[in-house]
């Protein structure tokens, strides 16, 4: 299954995310092909916005599996998320990493 997952920074954690940036990128990269795109929601759609959050189109067996992903991520463990993820199935029909 593909879910969907928007993981919303805490007010002020700036330089926690900037600290804790590589942990991440490399505890997701590490996960290889459940990530199917991955990337930093914006406080607007400038080239200067600043990050709020992440977003994640993953593949898992479910919404257990994925919330786990998200407990082990070093972004959820420093306290970067404020841990309300929102975590949505979908069913993706069109992308070019579907090989449409």
């Amino acid at each position: 299954m593909f879910f969907i997952v928007l993981a919303a920074d805490r007010a002020g954690a700036r330089a926690l995310r900037l600290e804790h940036r590589q942990r991440h990128l490399d505890y997701w990269l590490a996960q290889g092909a459940a990530v199917k795109i991955a990337g930093a929601m914006l406080d607007g759609d400038s080239p200067e916005a600043s990050p709020k959050g992440s977003s994640f189109l993953l593949e898992a067996r479910d919404e257990l599996a994925v919330r786990a992903l998200l407990a082990a991520d070093p972004f959820t463990i420093e306290g970067v998320f404020t841990g309300d993820f929102i975590v949505q199935p979908v069913r993706p029909a069109i992308g070019e990493w579907r090989g449409d």
